[in-house]
């Protein structure tokens, strides 16, 4: 492979940025062969926090499809608003899914889907048995990415179906983002960086980052009930 091609199949030098778990199809797997060099998938795990505090890794910049995966409340929207800007049109739940199945029936797009310069389709999910709205969605996708237009599609909460669209957009057009929670010091850093916003006492941090399972909803949550105590107490 040409030190071009290496770049653009990696989105950093760091192997674990390279290879992330292709389990359940979230990561593809496959590979496409651009100007005889052989391209891997783009493929990056972050937490939101990184993304939402420093540059992106160039590939969630350059390459106009990214798929955004990860678990209820890991902050894939408000990551995907920072990748596009504040001038994207924004689609998702309810409005997402009805103009979804408007544009399979009609076969038209809602005014601007097809040239906006940055378009957000937000929560989308529930894609498995629906062919047609399989088939319309992935010309778009295809169509935007071929136009070099900037396009996010974010994960909804019910499954994991945006998966099925990773074949209707050329290879080393998409990326795909997996976000996760923070681990070991970096749930600590989370929780610690909350209490002081809250003014809440830090011999709290350790509980907060143990906290099983943990979110940032959790933590807020807990954080939230120790202020209520603590108001009651004043009382």
């Amino acid at each position: 492979m040409s030190p071009a091609a290496s770049s653009v199949a990696k989105s950093e030098p760091a192997a674990q940025d390279a290879a992330l778990p292709k389990e359940n199809g979230m990561i593809p797997a496959d590979e496409e062969t651009v100007g005889g060099d052989v391209l891997e998938p783009a493929a990056v795990t972050r937490t939101s926090a990184e993304l939402l505090h420093r540059s992106p890794p160039q590939v969630l910049s350059t390459r106009p499809i990214r798929f955004v995966l990860g678990p209820k409340g890991v902050g894939k929207s408000s990551v995907a608003a920072r990748l596009l800007g504040k001038d994207a049109i924004v689609v998702s739940g309810e409005g997402l899914r009805s103009a979804l199945t408007r544009a399979a029936r009609y076969k038209k797009w809602p005014e601007g889907w097809e040239a906006a310069p940055a378009l957000l389709l937000d929560e989308v999910d529930c894609l498995h048995g629906r062919f047609g709205v399989l088939q319309m969605l992935g010309r778009l996708l295809d169509q935007r990415a071929r136009n070099n237009l900037a396009t996010v599609i974010c994960q909804g909460s019910a499954d994991t179906s945006i998966t099925l669209l990773y074949e209707s957009v050329p290879l080393h057009l998409r990326a795909s983002l997996l976000l996760r929670f923070p681990v070991g010091r970096g749930r600590r850093s989370y929780v610690k960086a909350r209490c002081e916003a809250r003014s809440i006492d830090m011999a709290h941090v350790k509980k907060g980052a143990a906290l099983e399972p943990w979110s940032y909803a959790a933590v807020e949550s807990y954080l939230d009930s120790l202020q209520v105590v603590a108001q009651a107490a004043a009382e």
